[in-house]
């Protein structure tokens, strides 16, 4: 009997050494919901007023900033954008943005990155990591989980296929300013059938 209490307390040891060792924390659903992510994006340039616009509502999803400002301007809805969908790409997203120099748009990933410059949270990382076709897996760790290091954040974010339907785990690393790289942990969940959008 003391053997098998002995050996179910070095088990735990073990156990929760490795949980502390990781030190990743879960991704919770409020990390798949781009607006989320959007209204924590802390442009590292003085901006006077900018909008999140996805062109499905053709409105406003966030705005920051000074909005009587926009009286000066014209403003017109760009043609193309980042994170397109509503195959084929009829609905995308775009960032405009007024700053000393009158006014900007963003209008594709790389574009994307540049506003948002340094990495200062994790939902900046968490778009800079979409930018490279990767998403948050909320209901797997392998695909939706961070830990902040002492240069930047490390995520393990999901790539996904739809036929058949494959999720991948991928390792981010991003530092504060912006580079960052992926590697493989292979592939965690598969599933019948195909995704057809």
């Amino acid at each position: 009997m003391k053997k098998h209490i002995k050996f179910l307390l070095i088990l735990l040891a073990v156990a929760v050494s490795c949980s502390e060792k990781s030190g990743y924390t879960k991704l919770n659903k409020s990390y798949t919901v781009r607006e989320n992510l959007i209204k924590n994006i802390k442009p590292n340039i003085p901006i006077l007023y900018w909008k999140y616009v996805w062109t499905i509502s053709n409105k406003a999803m966030y705005e920051f900033g000074d909005s009587n400002l926009l009286k000066k301007y014209k403003v017109a809805e760009p043609n193309y954008g980042f994170f397109p969908e509503c195959f084929p790409g009829m609905c995308y997203s775009y960032i405009m943005y007024i700053d000393k120099n009158g006014i900007n748009y963003v209008t594709n990933e790389q574009s994307l990155r540049k506003f948002i410059g340094r990495i200062d949270n994790v939902s900046e990382a968490i778009l800079i990591g979409r930018t490279e076709g990767l998403g948050v897996d909320s209901k797997n760790a392998k695909g939706g989980s961070y830990k902040k290091t002492k240069t930047g954040f490390k995520l393990n974010m999901a790539k996904s296929k739809k036929c058949p339907i494959e999720y991948e785990s991928i390792l981010f690393e991003i530092d504060f300013n912006g580079k960052y790289k992926m590697k493989s942990n292979g592939v965690y969940k598969t599933l019948p059938g195909c995704i057809i959008s």
